[in-house]
């Protein structure tokens, strides 16, 4: 098995009392807290993983997996205060970001 680790950047107001949706495959697979890392197994291959909260969402990460590796992640919200109802509307597919992180940078 592969392991997928998230990290969600903690912020000082943004969807602090809410969880984002991990979506693996257009599958829920975990929740994840503001200020928390998750760690959940996944199988080889590739995949398309998500964040998701209500009806906004990040754009989708492709992932090509071997066996044994270990892929580290990062989300958080793009949304300033000034710009969030614009986010929550017509940017609603970018109300988040996710990207790969570099295992060797903690």
């Amino acid at each position: 098995m592969t392991t997928l680790i998230l990290r969600r950047i903690k912020t000082a107001w943004q969807d602090i009392g809410r969880n984002y949706r991990l979506m693996l495959d257009d599958q829920e697979v975990a929740q994840v807290a503001n200020g928390e890392e998750i760690e959940i197994s996944i199988s080889e291959g590739k995949h398309v993983v998500q964040m998701q909260i209500d009806w906004c969402q990040s754009e989708a990460l492709k992932l090509d997996v071997s066996i044994g590796e270990t892929q580290i992640l990062e989300c958080g919200p793009n949304a300033k205060p000034w710009l969030a109802l614009l986010y929550v509307t017509v940017l609603r597919s970018q109300y988040l970001w996710l990207r790969r992180v570099n295992p060797s940078s903690k």
